[in-house]
Order: structure tokens, then C-alpha cells, then sequence
């Protein structure tokens, strides 16, 4: 006998308990003296002897019951049984590729095949695609047919990973499974990552079918009035097929098109002068192919410029000049930022939501400020905001320390003749496009600086000549907080006057301002939660978002079963796990703690029926 649990058995040092108390109630009468016994008539005590029989019957069935209980969490099994029952699961491929014609059908007909022969089996039966699911659980023949039955084609990609993980884990005992494969047997599920199996699991392939050719509508574009889509014939015999157009709800007119095979061919729609169209609905076709990827859903790219708030002072200051205009230099689309200037007293003046809308914020100068905008500063560095400080007259070190809680305070030096710019830290996004050209910096005369100690929470990614800090950032606080310690207004240094000022500048912004980008597509396997994974146009939190299938299902090259097998690693499983599993299965089967919780239970009637007594 063998146990799953044995520390459960320490708690059979629970039987000294009832021994314990019942050596402490047995009653010894004290020694009485007594004149003359010999005018007593003598009689046995038969009364006594019975008393003891109860007090051994009472302890013999708390003690049996307390190691019972013990035996019972302990969970006992025979390891000579019977070998456990051998667990198959079949998985089916429901990736869209198996909605060409007739393909699904061919694969539940694999599908029945593989439970049928799975006679005495625990039979699972799986789902999936980009991931798999679990449709058949119970086990039993009957409701693995009827979960077979159900599968359809979905639009999920293939990945043999997911199925293969998940089928290694529902394969309880290891040194008895099986795992059937049931798939058209794509290559490309196995593009992302490579698949294993624990190499004591038997792997099964079936092939449900391989296609001659497939055209899809693999990519879509909207750029204004232009509506740009790539058609892709996967086959080797050219192919002549429709293209559609639905452009904000508006049809184009088709246009016909020649495909060479096995490759693809950009085709333009104009949406006309008066449109710029949002979003487009491009459509082939292709009875013979695999339907899902015969349309593809595009929306035009929004292009929203970051917003960065530049404080300067008093109203009506010429602070922040340079600095304005380097965030608005126009490159091939336009500017890159949106800039507003305001002074102290009007931030001070803004409500947390305004505020909240910027991107960064440019924080030149202190005059003006007052508790209001050092409450509004630390509320938006809590929400994740950037601020960019620039060392200068009207910028006091005491007043922003207090603004944003700094401790220890700020406490600079003012120092003359730091010298030129050499950037420390290269691998820093501000500086990082700079690493051709990090020379350019030794041109920059800088005339006065600050010097702080770089001990207080500062990281430093460049310095000047003379040693001092001269770009910094603030770690361990909330947001991203850059310390430029000279200034942007040439009072300090002619930095503004050359050509590396502007892009300096524009990355400090983008990295202070960098957020999750804004993602207006999605293929059906990576959808988040919340959005039906379905293709199509569809709205959220009132933006609209495409979703598609992946164009990598579109290929039609295929793999052998054998190819199949060889390319899934197998992986030894560790003989302690395996061992552990095999118990495990062989104790879940026998189920002998509940023999051992009944007898605990007519233990404790014995002992309740001699105690009345």
C-alpha cells in the first residue's frame, strides 16, 4: 500500500490525544481509614471491571477513528493495480484554411474515426487554432462524437504550439497518452514558435485534405482618396478575379485583374476628389479558395499630433521662443507637435482635465506659479505625464521643489564656462539618434549651467566638458521628468542657434510624450477582450477598428505527416513527474480514502453508542 499524501499521516500522532485524556479521568480513589472491616461482608466488584471494558472500547474507537481520518487525507492506493486508463485527445483544426470545400466535413469524419478507435479510452476532444479549447471533457465516447460533430471552420490562424501545450496538459498520465492531430497541416502553424510534445506521449497525424490554389486579399491601405489592396494568388496557375471596393459605405466600381501565380498584385481605388474616405471594405472572388480571406477591412490611420504645453512666465514673456519653434518645424507631413505657450498664472488657472490633454509639458519658468499648479504638476506626472525642465533665471529651484515635492530639494549651483555637450549615454531615446553624429554637440558653447548632485534621484545621460550633469532624468517618481541645466532662450548658451537644437528637442518630446500608440486594426487572434473576434469594421470606445484574418493562413504549402512529427521537439519528461501522475491517476481511480472515511464514521457511532451507556 502506497500513499499519494504521506505527511497527512503525522496527523496519527493526533491518537495520543484520546490516550492523553483518558489515563487522566481514570479515578483513583484516595486511601480511607475505616474501623473495624472485619464486620463488612465481603463482595466481589464486578461493577469496576465493567466500567473498564467501556473505557477500553471508548478508546480503542477514537484512536481507530483518528488514524483513519489520518490514513484517509493521506489517500491510499495500491501501486500493483491495474494500469489506469489511457487518455486520447483529438484535436481538430477549425482555422479558416478548413473552410474550403468539403474540408470540414473530411475532418469530422477523422474525427469520429480517432474516437472509434479509441475503444476503453478516456476520449477529449479539442478545438483550435490561434489557441485551443476544450469542447469535450467528460470523457465518454458518446459526447466526444457529439462535441466532433459540432466543430466549424472559424478565422483563426493555425498554431500547432497552443494545441500540442494544451493536449500535453489534459494528458494527466503521461505514460499513457495519445494525441491525435486532425488538421489540413498548414506550414505556416508552425511560423511563430516551435511545437513540443513530452516525448512518452504517442502522436497521432491525420490529414483532412490540401488545397490546389487560394487568392486573398492580403493587405488594404486607405491613404485619403486612395484605397490601395494586394490580391495574392497562392496557387501556380494564374488566376483573373474581381476586386471590390465599399468606401464608407459607398461602392467603387469593380476592377478585373490578372494574379500570376504564386504571387501578388497591388490594385488602386480612387474614392473621388470630393472623399477622403475613413474606412474600406475590399473584397474578391474565389469559390474554390478559402472564404475568410477573400475581404479585408482597412481604416485610415488617424494622425493626431502630440500636444505639448510650453510655460514661460508673465504673460506676454518671449520665453520658450526657440523652443516653440523647433517643436513646430514642418517635416514631410507637416509638424509633428501641436504647441500652445501659456504663462504661470494661467497654468496655474487650468483645470486637471485640460492639462491631462497635453503630452508634455515644457515648464521654463516659476513666476506666476502658485499651490493650484503644483497640485495640477503632481497629479499629471501621477497620471504618466512628461515635463521637461530647462534651467534659467526665472526658473527657481527652491519654488519647483516645493511645486513637485522634491525631497531632498533642488539646490543647484550656478557655474560659468561649463564647456561643450558630450553625450554620455547613447542608449537613452533622447540620444539615440544622435549616434552618428554625437559629435555635433562639441560645436554648443555653453556659458553658464547648473550643477547638481546627481546622488538625488537623478540619472544622468549627458555631460559637459567640466564634468557637470547636463541632461538628467528623475527616477523613482511617477511620470518622466527631463533636466536640461542650461537654458533654451540663448541667455546661457547659443544652443538653440544649431541644427542639432530641433531634433534634440523633438525627441525629448517624443519620449517624455511616448504612449501606447493608437492601434486601428487587429487580426482575429489577437482581438482584446471586449471585441468579437470576427472580421470586420467595428466600434470602440467611438473609434472604429478593423479586424482580419491573418494573411499567413492564406498559404497553401503544406507538410507531411512525417514532416509533421519531425518537426514537433519531443521533450523528456522528468521521471519524478511522470511517476507522480501515474500514482495520481491510479489513487483517483481506486478511491480508497472513502473506504477509510466510512469506516472513520462507524468508528465514531461505536464510540457515541458505548459513551451513553
Amino acid at each position: 500500500m502506497s500513499f499519494l499524501t504521506p505527511l497527512y499521516l503525522l496527523g496519527a500522532a493526533l491518537i495520543a490525544l484520546p490516550i492523553v485524556l483518558h489515563l487522566l479521568r481514570r479515578d483513583v480513589a484516595p486511601p480511607m481509614p475505616f474501623t473495624a472491616v472485619h464486620l463488612l461482608r465481603r463482595s466481589p466488584v464486578e461493577r469496576a471491571r465493567r466500567h473498564r471494558l467501556r473505557d477500553v472500547l471508548l478508546l480503542a474507537a477514537r484512536v481507530c477513528a483518528l488514524l483513519l481520518l489520518a490514513g484517509s487525507f493521506a489517500r491510499p492506493y495500491r501501486a500493483a493495480a491495474a494500469a489506469p486508463m489511457r487518455t486520447t485527445v483529438v484535436a481538430v483544426d477549425r482555422s479558416f484554411s478548413m473552410g474550403a470545400p468539403g474540408r470540414m466535413a473530411r475532418a469530422r469524419e477523422l474525427a469520429r474515426g480517432a474516437i472509434d478507435e479509441a475503444r476503453g479510452d478516456r476520449v477529449l476532444v479539442l478545438a483550435f487554432d490561434d489557441r485551443a479549447d476544450v469542447l469535450s471533457a467528460s470523457g465518454t465516447a458518446a459526447d466526444a462524437r457529439a462535441a466532433a460533430a459540432a466543430i466549424e471552420a472559424g478565422y483563426g490562424g493555425t498554431r500547432y504550439a497552443a494545441v500540442l501545450d494544451q493536449a500535453a496538459g489534459l494528458v494527466r498520465d503521461a505514460d499513457r497518452g495519445r494525441v491525435v492531430i486532425v488538421s489540413d497541416l498548414q506550414r505556416s502553424g508552425f511560423d511563430r514558435q516551435g511545437a513540443s510534445l513530452p516525448d512518452n506521449i504517442e502522436l497521432l497525424v491525420r490529414d483532412a485534405g490540401a488545397s490546389g490554389g487560394n487568392l486573398s486579399v492580403s493587405n488594404a491601405v486607405v491613404d485619403g482618396r486612395v484605397i490601395t489592396a494586394t490580391v495574392r494568388n497562392g496557387g501556380p496557375a494564374s488566376h483573373a478575379v474581381d476586386v471590390s471596393v465599399t468606401a464608407d459605405g459607398r461602392s467603387l466600381p469593380a476592377r478585373r485583374i490578372d494574379v500570376p501565380g504564386d504571387d501578388g498584385v497591388d490594385v488602386t481605388f480612387d474614392a473621388g476628389a470630393e472623399v477622403r474616405a475613413a474606412t474600406a471594405q475590399i473584397a474578391s472572388d474565389d469559390p474554390g479558395g478559402y472564404a475568410a480571406d477573400n475581404a479585408r477591412y482597412a481604416v485610415r490611420e488617424p494622425r493626431a499630433l502630440p500636444r505639448v504645453l510650453v510655460v514661460s512666465g508673465a504673460a506676454g514673456a518671449r520665453g520658450g521662443f526657440y523652443l516653440s519653434r523647433a517643436l513646430t518645424a514642418e517635416g514631410d507631413e507637416g509638424p509633428d507637435f501641436e504647441v500652445r505657450t501659456v504663462s504661470g498664472p494661467a497654468l496655474s488657472a487650468m483645470s486637471a482635465a485640460d492639462l491631462a490633454g497635453h503630452s508634455v509639458v515644457a515648464l521654463l519658468s516659476t513666476h506666476g506659479l502658485d499651490r493650484r499648479a503644483g497640485e495640477a504638476l503632481r497629479r499629471y506626472l501621477r497620471g504618466g505625464g512628461g515635463l521637461f525642465l530647462a534651467a534659467a533665471p526665472d526658473l527657481d529651484p527652491a519654488v519647483l521643489s516645493v511645486l513637485l515635492d522634491w525631497s531632498p530639494a533642488l539646490e543647484p549651483k550656478e557655474v560659468e564656462h561649463a564647456g561643450v555637450l558630450a553625450a554620455t549615454d547613447l542608449r537613452h531615446p533622447v540620444l539615440h539618434s544622435f549616434d552618428a553624429v554625437a559629435a555635433n554637440f562639441g560645436q554648443i558653447v555653453f556659458d553658464r549651467s547648473w550643477r547638481v548632485d546627481t546622488r538625488q534621484g537623478w540619472r544622468v545621460a549627458a555631460r559637459y566638458t567640466n564634468g557637470d550633469a547636463a541632461l538628467l532624468e528623475r527616477v523613482g517618481a511617477p511620470g518622466r521628468v527631463l533636466l536640461l541645466t542650461s537654458d533654451v532662450d540663448r541667455r546661457w548658451n547659443d544652443f538653440p542657434l544649431h541644427p542639432s537644437f530641433v531634433p534634440f528637442v523633438q525627441e525629448a518630446a517624443r519620449y517624455l510624450g511616448s504612449h501606447a500608440p493608437v492601434v486601428s486594426s487587429y487580426l482575429v487572434g489577437d482581438v482584446p477582450a471586449g471585441i468579437p473576434a470576427h472580421p470586420g469594421l467595428v466600434d470602440r470606445d467611438g473609434r472604429v477598428v478593423a479586424i482580419n484574418v491573418d494573411p499567413r493562413e492564406s498559404r497553401v504549402e503544406r507538410v507531411t505527416a512525417a514532416e509533421f512529427r519531425s518537426l514537433v521537439t519531443r521533450t523528456a519528461a522528468p521521471a519524478g513527474v511522470r511517476a507522480g501522475r501515474l500514482a495520481a491517476e491510479t489513487e483517483r481511480q481506486q478511491n480508497y480514502w472513502r473506504y477509510g472515511l466510512m469506516l472513520m464514521l462507524a468508528a465514531l457511532v461505536v464510540e457515541a453508542f458505548v459513551g451513553s451507556r
